[in-house]
């Protein structure tokens, strides 16, 4: 998505004078206040996502609809759908859009790990339960209706972890939300301002549906190992169960080990960071 972040000035350089959360709670309602004022980049980038996979959905052959959710049905269209929601900037951006106070929060690991996980946690809001909604009315017209319990958990469970460690590239190579108009301007310094953006852009298309697909690998390998028909059938329902079971277990501690590895690399970039968080023009 095009961020419309106003052009950056010196007064964005300035430092941060407000409180950091002390407490969780603090850290969403913070969240919330800044993903919920203009350019409102969070749910746009959401609803746009939304749309693109659903018509992408509709105008897919059916035959090509039909084997890649063999594995079980239609309600697969959910937990896709949740993905493609996820795989944007506010997956994978999560220090340089909220750059003051991430600042001020560098050097205290406590409140920028509340802080980490206040982001992920509002993303959900704006992505799970939609995604719930349409997983739990797809499965109510079939006669599998465990089915889509089970993908609902994985919808609510699994993102998570993507998340937790698809913040990582956000770290290594942060971004600020400029205009397209002032990148344009500022050409001349064309690798930060055109070909660094426009790569961290897409990457996220590519590392969040990745990431899922790697949570998922080890029940697909059991699946395809002991299902009687492999990957070629509608897997079973306990069969089924425990693949999401597996792959939510897997989020959880990606969550766990995730958050604390990005941490690590905010102390060990943190004079890099602070330089470029502190000076928007950059790009």
């Amino acid at each position: 998505m095009v961020p419309t972040s106003p052009e950056p000035t010196a007064a964005d350089i300035s430092a941060f004078d407000g409180p950091l959360p002390g407490t969780l709670r603090e850290a969403l309602q913070d969240e919330w206040a800044r993903v919920l004022r203009p350019p409102f980049e969070t749910p746009l980038t959401v609803a746009i996502n939304a749309a693109l996979m659903s018509s992408a959905w509709f105008f897919l052959p059916p035959k090509l609809v039909d084997d890649v959710f063999t594995l079980h049905g239609s309600v697969a269209f959910a937990f896709v759908l949740s993905s493609w929601m996820y795989s944007d900037v506010p997956a994978t951006n999560v220090l340089a859009p909220d750059g003051l106070r991430v600042r001020a929060a560098i050097d205290q690991p406590s409140v920028l790990r509340r802080m980490l996980l206040a982001k992920s946690m509002v993303l959900w809001c704006f992505v799970a339960p939609i995604c719930l909604v349409i997983s739990f009315i797809m499965g109510a017209g079939q006669s599998d209706r465990i089915t889509a319990v089970y993908s609902a958990v994985a919808i609510g469970v699994v993102p998570f972890g993507v998340l937790a460690v698809s913040a990582w590239l956000g770290i290594l190579f942060p971004y600020h939300p400029v205009p397209i108009r002032y990148r344009w301007s500022n050409r001349r310094n064309w690798k930060p301002m055109l070909l660094r953006w426009s790569t961290l852009v897409l990457l996220p298309y590519a590392i969040v549906p990745g990431l899922t697909i790697a949570f998922l690998a080890p029940s697909l390998l059991i699946w395809g190992l002991t299902s009687a028909s492999g990957l070629t059938a509608k897997l079973p329902d306990n069969d089924f169960g425990l693949g999401i079971a597996l792959a939510c277990a897997i989020a959880a501690t990606a969550v766990l080990l995730g958050h604390r590895y990005a941490l690590r690399l905010v102390h060990r970039r943190r004079d890099r960071l602070v330089a470029y968080l502190s000076d928007p023009t950059l790009g």
